[in-house]
């Protein structure tokens, strides 16, 4: 097994696996209590059971430290604990059904295998190389941005003497020496950001990552229909089990995207829901009513909610273009040098083709860049009525 710093530069004498790329994936989902390495170890079980702790004390934690700032804190921090309240809620609804999906999910490795069995050439395993070292670095690059808006809001705290997310602890809140309150509290928030923020990009980030591990393979299918029937010395038997080879290896494919569609469905919605709203919330607080300081911590923060869905959606919308050029393969294919039963197939292989690869989140919103630009559109026009009513700098006087 290769290490991430392996992955992401494409490091190893062996050949590259597709299933490589979802490595870092399921390590990060068993640091993170989603998943054991080794059920039937005490250890694992009880690790575990403290990250689920973490997970479903997130919300509860989140919105009473949200009611207490009401009394106690600017409306700057009352808005950015609000942003952040939105994508907590929706963080134990994605890891629960992340963890039920997830055997459902590793279904796909065995089909991945088999389309890696496929491409022996020289560039198919480049391809396949490039596709895993490209999947370690979107992995390492999302958690890198969802990272810093913690480093940045825990550097915000230190040096203003407050906590780094105002939540409520009972365990914590309840100490009656102030300084050891301080620094418990203190601490387990930092624990706490972070192993949240692990929590909420490994989910994010997944689908981004199947995906493109799904258009890799989907370009070298459109590169071997586009040579059927090139190849002098194939006989029409030869000519006609590599054609059948292709409509299964399109099979799978289409297999593949049924069930990573299934398991992101879901996530994907709640990740749409969030990230529309903490998109206005971001925008009234960042023009409004913080200071520079944390609008440096907002921005941060904004970095994270685009990094939310823009891969996702990138992705899809490349594996759409992709897709539509299969038919073409097949047409600009060789098919005269073929014999009548290979035609009949080809007319078939066509017609399965049509269907362009799409995902949708809950059969409501098809997702791809045009619905990622939808929710910015609607966030900034939210905030544009907002802004035009006064209704950010009533407040900000009424509060002054």
């Amino acid at each position: 097994m290769r290490t991430i710093t392996d992955l992401l530069y494409g490091r190893g004498a062996a050949k590259f696996e597709s299933n490589e790329s979802f490595q870092p994936i399921f390590q990060s989902w068993s640091m993170i209590g989603i998943t054991t390495l080794k059920s039937n170890r005490t250890r694992d079980v009880l690790h575990m059971c403290f990250c689920w702790f973490c997970i479903l004390l997130s919300p509860f934690s989140f919105y009473m430290g949200y009611v207490q700032t009401l009394r106690t804190k600017p409306i700057t921090d009352q808005l950015s604990l609000l942003q952040a309240i939105f994508n907590v809620t929706g963080l134990p609804l994605k890891a629960i059904f992340i963890k039920i999906s997830q055997s459902h999910l590793r279904t796909t490795e065995a089909i991945f295998v088999r389309l890696d069995e496929r491409c022996q050439s020289a560039e198919s395993r480049e391809q396949i190389k490039k596709c895993v070292v490209l999947s370690a670095r979107i992995f390492t690059v999302v958690g890198s941005v969802y990272h810093l808006y913690g480093s940045t809001t825990i550097l915000q705290a230190f040096f203003t003497d407050n906590y780094p997310l105002q939540t409520w602890l009972p365990f914590t809140d309840y100490i009656p020496q102030p300084t050891i309150k301080y620094y418990s509290h203190f601490m387990f928030e930092v624990f706490h950001i972070y192993f949240l923020l692990t929590v909420q990009f490994t989910n994010d980030v997944f689908p981004a990552i199947y995906i493109r591990n799904l258009r890799t393979h989907m370009n070298l299918l459109t590169e071997r229909v586009s040579r059927l029937g090139s190849n002098p010395e194939f006989t029409d038997d030869q000519n006609f089990n590599e054609l059948v080879d292709c409509i299964a290896t399109h099979q799978d494919l289409l297999v593949v995207k049924d069930i990573v569609e299934s398991v992101c469905s879901v996530t994907v919605f709640i990740e749409f829901v969030a990230v529309a709203t903490a998109h206005c919330i971001c925008m009234l607080n960042f023009f409004v009513f913080a200071d520079r300081f944390q609008q440096m911590v907002i921005l941060s923060y904004y970095l994270g909610v685009i990094m939310q869905i823009m891969p996702v959606c990138y992705q899809a919308s490349m594996i759409m273009e992709d897709s539509a050029k299969l038919p073409d393969a097949i047409f600009h294919c060789n098919w005269l040098a073929m014999d009548k039963r290979s035609r009949k197939l080809i007319i078939y292989f066509i017609h399965r083709a049509q269907e362009n690869m799409t995902f949708v989140a809950l059969k409501l919103f098809k997702i791809d860049m045009t619905t990622n630009l939808s929710i910015v559109k609607f966030a900034f026009t939210l905030y544009t009525f907002m802004n035009n009513m006064g209704f950010g700098q009533n407040m900000k006087e009424l509060l002054e």
